[in-house]
C-alpha cells in the first residue's frame, strides 16, 4: 500500500509516544516529517534520478519564442532530459526532433534573429526557475501546433501538505518508516529529553536511506556492473596484439 504524509505524521508520534499535541506541535512534527522526507528524495536522486523523470506536453504557438508556467511549461521542472519539437505537426504529426541545448550567451546576435537551428534541427535555452522557469527556441515557430513540445524532465518533489499526498520514494512499502524515525529522532533530540532514544531513531532511519538507495542502485539496471573497453580495442582476447 502508498505510504501518505498522515500516515507518516502518526507514526511520528508513535514512536514519540506523544499520540496528539503536548511536547511538540503538529507544526513541528509535519516540519521535521518533511525535512525526513526531502533526505530520502536526495537519496533516491543521487542514486537515480530518473526515477522522478516524468513527460509533459504543451503547444507551440505562431511567433512566439519563449514559454512558461502559462503557457503550459510545468512549474515543478529540476533538470531537463530531453526536448522534442514538431513544428508541423499539423500536415506532419510524427515529424518530431529533438531540440539541443544552447547557451543564449554564445548567440551573438539578437536571440530572434539567430541564425542556426531549423525545423529539423531545432534548438532551446533557458533561465529562471520554479513559477519564473522559461524555454525558448529556435527557430521560432511559424504555426500554432497543439501537443507540438515535448518535455521529459527531472521532477522537483515538493514538500508534503495535505494528508493524502503520498511519499514519492522507491519502495516507499518498505522504507518510509525510515522517515518517521528520522523526524523522531530529531525531534527527541530537540527536545533533550531521550537522547539514547533520538540517537538509535536516527540510526535506524538513516540505514533505511541508505538501503533504499541500495536496492534502487541495484534495480535500475537488468545489466551486470562491469568495465568495458573505452579507448575502441578488439574485444577478442584470445588473439595476439
Amino acid at each position: 500500500m502508498a505510504v501518505n504524509y498522515r500516515d507518516s505524521i502518526a507514526q511520528t508520534r508513535m514512536y514519540l509516544d506523544e499520540v496528539s499535541e503536548k511536547s511538540w506541535s503538529e507544526t513541528e512534527v509535519e516540519r521535521e516529517v518533511n525535512y525526513g522526507y526531502q533526505s530520502f528524495v536526495t537519496n533516491a536522486m543521487t542514486a537515480y534520478e530518473d526515477f522522478y523523470m516524468i513527460r509533459s506536453d504543451f503547444d507551440l504557438q505562431e511567433n512566439v519564442q519563449e514559454y512558461g508556467v502559462a503557457d503550459g511549461v510545468p512549474s515543478d521542472v529540476f533538470k531537463i532530459r530531453r526536448i522534442e519539437l514538431n513544428y508541423k505537426i499539423t500536415s506532419n504529426p510524427d515529424a518530431f526532433r529533438k531540440s539541443v541545448p544552447i547557451n543564449i550567451n554564445d548567440v551573438k546576435s539578437s536571440i530572434t534573429r539567430a541564425s542556426f537551428g531549423s525545423a529539423s534541427f531545432p534548438a532551446y535555452y533557458t533561465y529562471g526557475f520554479d513559477s519564473s522557469f522559461k524555454l525558448g527556441f529556435v527557430p521560432i515557430p511559424t504555426e500554432d501546433g497543439t501537443n507540438a513540445a515535448r518535455l521529459w524532465y527531472i521532477q522537483q518533489q515538493v514538500k508534503l501538505v495535505v494528508p493524502t499526498d503520498l511519499l514519492n520514494i522507491p519502495y516507499a512499502d518498505r522504507y518510509a518508516n525510515g522517515v518517521a524515525l528520522i523526524a523522531a529522532g530529531t525531534l527527541l533530540r530537540k527536545g533533550q529529553q531521550e537522547e539514547v532514544s533520538a540517537e538509535k531513531y536516527l540510526i535506524q532511519g538513516e540505514n533505511l536511506r541508505m538501503d533504499m538507495q541500495q536496492d534502487l542502485e541495484d534495480r535500475v539496471s537488468d545489466e551486470a556492473k562491469l568495465i568495458t573497453d573505452s579507448i575502441g580495442m578488439d574485444l577478442d582476447f584470445t588473439q595476439p596484439f
